[in-house]
């Protein structure tokens, strides 16, 4: 039974998060990055940055620091945390850990028993290096570390992401271009590999001269090998920060992929938008987004605090 209950579990969350182990990797960490439906491959100032673009290390600040909740659908749970510092001659460097939680599940004997209880979860570690090729024009490399586990059994990997990132500080417009999870498991959970969810991600940023707008374009998944050639031109997200104050800003982001797969039927809701704040005080900067995954999921909600130390 206890096998049963594990394929339960399997079948939630390759419902939430796709067919396939470690798909929570698609998952944002980042308040603000959610906020923005992951668009920002070329500006974002907190230090988690080099989850999404390994080269923004280098425009994160130095010794800064940001922890961050995930309060997902039923018990689903995560956090995190991400630093970046710079070490001179040397380059900038980041370290970012991150968990999920499904809860706990009943665990039954084959007579219907309850027996116990039994949870899953996943985590990641993420290293970071980062540097400049030219003026302007920097690169960065992350090494991945990847758990997963249900009751007593788990699986394992490693993946490289690889990152450029050119700034055009005249024309207030960044450029960024992210390949993520390349790798292989290390250990399986029925002997048999499954693909890690590698993905090629290209995004531009631009500040408007006469709006207080920040606004960001991408295109995602566009090293899935699941998804269609349409599907992979339909995987463009938008998001724009509105600067309304020093300390105070407004997100809005939408992903449209997402907004087709979570539709019911022809009826089209807010499936794959998503929203948040931004306020400044005292030397921390407190964010807090809100992304829709429809009506048959519900939402998912995330705060995260970056200072400096």
């Amino acid at each position: 039974m206890k096998s049963l209950c594990i394929a339960v579990v399997l079948l939630v969350t390759g419902s939430a998060f796709g067919q396939s182990v470690y798909q929570f990797l698609n998952l944002d960490v980042s308040a603000k990055e959610a906020a923005l439906a992951g668009s920002a491959l070329a500006r974002i100032d907190d230090p988690s940055a080099f989850y999404y673009n390994p080269a923004l290390s280098v425009a994160s600040g130095n010794r800064a620091v940001t922890f961050g909740f995930l309060k997902h659908v039923l018990d689903i749970n995560g956090g995190y945390v991400f630093t970046t510092f710079q070490v001179p001659k040397e380059g900038y460097f980041g370290v970012g850990i991150g968990y999920l939680s499904y809860g706990s599940f009943a665990e039954t004997d084959e007579a219907g028993n309850q027996i116990g209880t039994f949870g899953a979860g996943d985590g990641v570690l993420t290293l970071n290096y980062a540097n400049y090729l030219g003026k302007n024009f920097s690169y960065g490399i992350n090494l991945k570390g990847i758990y997963s586990s249900i009751a007593s059994y788990n699986s394992s990997a490693v993946a490289l992401d690889a990152g450029l990132y050119y700034d055009f500080p005249d024309e207030l417009l960044g450029v960024g271009v992210s390949v993520v999870n390349a790798g292989q498991q290390l250990s399986t959970y029925d002997g048999v590999r499954e693909p890690l969810p590698f993905d090629l991600r290209i995004g531009v940023t631009k500040q408007l001269e006469h709006l207080p707008l920040i606004l960001n374009v991408a295109l995602q998944r566009l090293g899935d090998p699941t998804l269609s050639l349409s599907e992979k031109l339909r995987s463009f997200v938008i998001g724009g920060e509105f600067l309304l104050s020093k300390n105070f800003h407004v997100l809005i982001g939408y992903n449209n992929l997402e907004h087709q797969q979570m539709k019911i039927g022809l009826n089209s809701g807010i499936e794959g938008l998503s929203f948040g704040v931004g306020i400044k005080f005292l030397g921390y900067a407190f964010d807090y987004s809100y992304s829709s995954w429809g009506a048959r999921i519900g939402g998912l909600h995330r705060i995260n605090v970056t200072t400096s130390f």
